[in-house]
């Protein structure tokens, strides 16, 4: 099935598949920009997100593994909070430096 669904300035397009009761595969391409800190200044500065994802959707709990596919726990399959999930781990990252901030020492005092 195909998916599209925006959620803020991030949009997800893909595929979507289920593959028994209680699992879903995603495939497709995260894009967009997400605001985020700066690390560094900790201003907030539009982040531009590119990139394919992999995604496999299942019931908690989840004890296996899987090198292809992220891992995401839901009881139900739900786009929106898989991309707003995604969202807060952009927003986490600690490689979120401001284009001022990029050729600073880190541990320059403010």
């Amino acid at each position: 099935m195909k998916i599209e669904k925006k959620v803020n300035n991030l949009t997800l397009k893909g595929e979507s598949q289920k593959i028994d009761k209680d699992t879903y595969i995603i495939t497709g391409k995260l894009e967009g920009d997400v605001e985020v800190e700066c690390v560094k200044c900790l201003k907030t500065f539009p982040k531009h997100i590119d990139e394919e994802v992999k995604f496999k959707v299942v019931k908690p709990p989840y004890d296996g593994f899987d090198e292809e596919y992220d891992i995401i726990e839901q009881e139900k399959f739900d786009v929106e909070e898989i991309i707003k999930s995604e969202i807060e781990s952009i927003k986490s990252d600690f490689s979120n430096i401001c284009e001022n901030c990029q050729n600073k020492e880190f541990d320059e005092e403010f």
